[in-house]
């Protein structure tokens, strides 16, 4: 083995632009370049010499593991409840509740086990946020502190959802960073991070003005993002996430770090007319948000083109096969932060990191 390293020498990045250059026929390497944000460069020949001679250790360790789970915009209660249970008979294991409204507990989780599954709800738009999740409490009884999830929600209420969450809900993360609605497309994707990380740094500027420690901040705060079409720039955007929150915890004092929780989705702009067209897409879609690191992800249906659409069935079911192909026959879950190493992702995730203030 000793011999291999003896035979095949280092070669330095200004030797390989030499010789690239060579191959060019006097073109400059540069003309490769791309412009992650105004002003912002990144080389198509990325070298190890870029890394300062040594790669980052990997982001995490163990199993690379994520939820997959169906998403519904809750009207008729019970009519969303029959759906909610063909997504997990069809290997869902988590679902999404989009509410305008407290929604029918009753009605909408009829023969669904919260016990063995996800729930994350979404309050859009509520005046009174808290009551959904004391109503989940009251429907759950004794069982709400088994239960695991996130709520996504807007307003001003944050002490009286973080007390009621610890209290009852210890399973559930009730402090989000909406990612989602800093999303425009891929060419805005630096300043996409920089909102986020903005918003990171006001929940615990915010809360720690409250008498919230760091440490119950850090527990509660999860991300959401969508996911764009530029497979290397949406790996690298999460992997910058998950960088970030490691280095504000540290900031913060958090004696305990915990890992990025993060909630992806497929943002509806993105769609094409064209349902075969969406359906291709999504897959790459899906490999990026996977390998980068989500721990929740939502595969929009390929005929889901504007809010108004009401995807099928069968839509419905090759959005969670895609995932099913991702983990149980490609098994993406199995590597632990599978980009790392990768010079061009990890230079990438350099960049975008550097656009995120801590």
């Amino acid at each position: 083995m000793n011999q291999l390293f003896t035979d095949f020498p280092p070669i330095s990045k200004a030797d390989w632009l030499e010789k690239i250059q060579k191959d060019l026929k006097g073109k400059a390497p540069s003309d490769f370049d791309w412009m992650v944000a105004d002003g912002q460069p990144v080389t198509a020949f990325p070298h190890l010499d870029d890394m300062g001679g040594a790669l980052p250790h990997p982001i995490s360790e163990g199993k690379n593991d994520w939820q997959i789970c169906e998403a519904f915009q809750v009207g008729d209660a019970a009519k969303t409840n029959k759906m909610a249970l063909k997504a997990l008979e069809g290997g869902a294991d988590a679902l999404r509740f989009n509410c305008t409204e407290v929604p029918d507990f009753e009605a909408l989780m009829s023969g669904i086990d919260l016990n063995i599954i996800n729930l994350h709800l979404r309050g859009k738009k509520m005046e009174q946020p808290v009551s959904l999740l004391r109503k989940l409490v009251e429907y759950a009884g004794p069982n709400a502190t088994l239960l695991n999830g996130t709520f996504c929600w807007q307003g001003k209420q944050p002490m009286e959802i973080l007390e009621l969450a610890e209290a009852q809900l210890p399973g559930f993360k009730v402090l989000p960073v909406h990612g989602s609605a800093f999303y425009e497309k891929d060419e805005t994707t630096v300043a996409e991070l920089n909102k986020m990380a903005q918003a990171a740094n006001d929940w615990f500027a915010k809360l720690t003005t409250e008498g919230v420690g760091a440490e119950r901040i850090a527990k509660q705060m999860f991300f959401t993002c969508f996911i764009g079409k530029n497979y290397f720039l949406q790996i690298a955007k999460l992997r910058a996430i998950r960088k970030f929150w490691q280095e504000l915890q540290l900031k913060c004092g958090v004696e305990n770090p915990q890992p990025a929780f993060i909630f992806a989705q497929f943002p509806i702009s993105d769609q094409s007319p064209d349902a075969n067209t969406n359906l291709i897409q999504s897959t790459t879609q899906a490999m990026s948000a996977v390998i980068g690191g989500v721990d929740v992800l939502t595969v929009l249906p390929s005929d889901k083109i504007s809010d108004e659409a009401k995807p099928t069935d069968f839509s419905r079911r090759m959005a969670r096969n895609v995932q099913h192909i991702l983990k149980l026959e490609s098994h993406f879950d199995w590597v632990s932060d599978p980009a790392a190493g990768s010079y061009f992702i990890e230079k990438l995730t350099s960049k975008l990191l550097e656009n995120m203030e801590v």
